[in-house]
């Protein structure tokens, strides 16, 4: 008995274990991809159902704790475990529920101008000239989900020279097959897809 006792017990540590060390990764991986620091209260991963679930998510500035650019209520990912070791990584399944995004624009009271943001959109655009260049990659890895879905999305918005803030409730959305593989639709078009939604419901047409 003792032995089965101190065998699962092992097994289980094992289990656990993996799951710490995969979730500080996957979040050591994200904050490094958007230059953002990232909170999770809840990572659970269940190896039976290929499931990530993630819940009570905070992306804030790396210099500004106080600024909480990103809140997720929750969000669940169903993953292909076998392509986890290809060049095409294949999620089969994501849900975004109840995101709020808060933008903050910093503007000039006199010319109405664009100083800075939250999210780097200015940043950006003065780089604009100098595009970043990337190293060669030494293997290509690409990805591509088959179904996505985004509901309840919730974005503030503020800019300092009025002190007002606006409040944009986006359409739920559905997207099928898309990622950065040939030959399907490039995550990029999705983002441009939510951006339109967003700049359209809009009150304040010069912020627009």
């Amino acid at each position: 008995v003792k032995k089965k006792l101190a065998f699962i017990s092992t097994v289980a540590f094992i289990l656990l274990a993996n799951k710490i060390i995969l979730s500080k990764l996957i979040i050591f991986s994200l904050e490094k991809w958007i230059n953002k620091d990232i909170i999770i209260k809840d990572f659970n991963i269940v190896y039976k159902k290929r499931e990530v679930s993630l819940s009570n998510i905070i992306i804030r500035d790396k210099d500004d704790p106080s600024n909480k650019i990103f809140e997720i209520e929750k969000i669940d990912v169903v993953l292909k475990p076998s392509s986890l070791l290809s060049t095409l990584i294949i999620i089969e399944k994501v849900e975004i529920q109840k995101p709020t995004l808060n933008l903050d624009f910093n503007i000039f009271s006199d010319n109405k101008n664009l100083i800075e943001d939250n999210i780097g959109i200015s940043k950006k655009l003065i780089k604009k000239d100098n595009p970043k260049i990337y190293p060669k990659k030494i293997v290509d890895i690409n990805f591509l989900v088959m179904d996505f879905s985004l509901e309840n999305f919730k974005i503030n918005i503020r800019r300092s020279d009025t002190n007002i803030t606006n409040t944009v409730i986006l359409s739920n959305m559905k997207f099928k097959k898309f990622g950065n593989e040939l030959g399907y639709q490039h995550y990029k078009d999705i983002f441009k897809i939510i951006l339109k939604d967003l700049v359209m419901r809009i009150p304040d047409q010069e912020l627009r």
